[in-house]
């Protein structure tokens, strides 16, 4: 059922490397917030037996092993990219994962909410506006960072050169369209205590209200 008085959503969104994740764990380090990683539930969905099955129907030698584990840096090489070939492809992946992703989501969601010991749920999802999960919100931040320092934190944490960069920031939404059509802009260039403290005042004047989206 719907309860009332629960803890907002509040959806991150940015550029590749723009540093939200990082955000999202500083604050729940410093306040009694939840983080939900759109990532792992993504990484979850192609443990699914289903998924994996349909995933390798449509793109034929990306199991590992006998158990037809999904070789996620084999199929990221398939569907990232600005071509046709590879937007075709991405778009067949998600067909067959985003709503196994959605219904974890609001499965997370709702047990956060039923548990009652959160001031708020932070959903961390890197394509949360391309794929309509920011319904599941009840406020998105755009979390900014110039791209020298997106990049640098690409290479740093995931060892990506320029070029998988691009390629992968091409798979989604340009920045502008993100930014306005979030409902609030974090400068994240300057120290991550700063952009969490900015994001923790924000969330302390979000309204702990019933969501429509939030059902069981």
């Amino acid at each position: 059922m719907t309860q009332e008085h629960c803890a907002p959503v509040v959806g991150l969104v940015g550029g590749i490397g723009s540093g939200k994740s990082a955000v999202a764990r500083w604050v729940s380090r410093n306040a009694s917030v939840a983080v939900i990683d759109g990532d792992e539930a993504g990484h979850r969905a192609l443990t699914d037996p289903e998924v994996q099955q349909r995933v390798l129907a449509r793109f034929p030698g990306m199991a590992d092993g006998p158990d037809n584990a999904i070789n996620r840096s084999r199929l990221a090489r398939e569907i990232f990219g600005d071509n046709d070939t590879a937007r075709v492809a991405r778009a067949d992946l998600e067909r067959i994962v985003h709503p196994v992703i959605r219904r974890s989501l609001e499965e997370q969601i709702h047990s956060q909410r039923q548990a009652g010991d959160c001031t708020a749920i932070l959903l961390d999802a890197a394509v949360l506006l391309e794929a309509g999960w920011n319904d599941l919100c009840d406020h998105v931040v755009f979390v900014d960072a110039p791209e020298p320092d997106r990049l640098a934190r690409v290479a740093s944490t995931r060892h990506w050169d320029a070029a998988q960069y691009r390629a992968r920031q091409a798979s989604q939404w340009p920045l502008e369209r993100k930014q306005t059509s979030a409902n609030t802009l974090l400068d994240n260039s300057g120290s991550l205590e700063h952009s969490g403290q900015t994001l923790l005042e924000l969330l302390e004047t979000l309204p702990r209200t019933s969501s429509s989206s939030t059902s069981g």
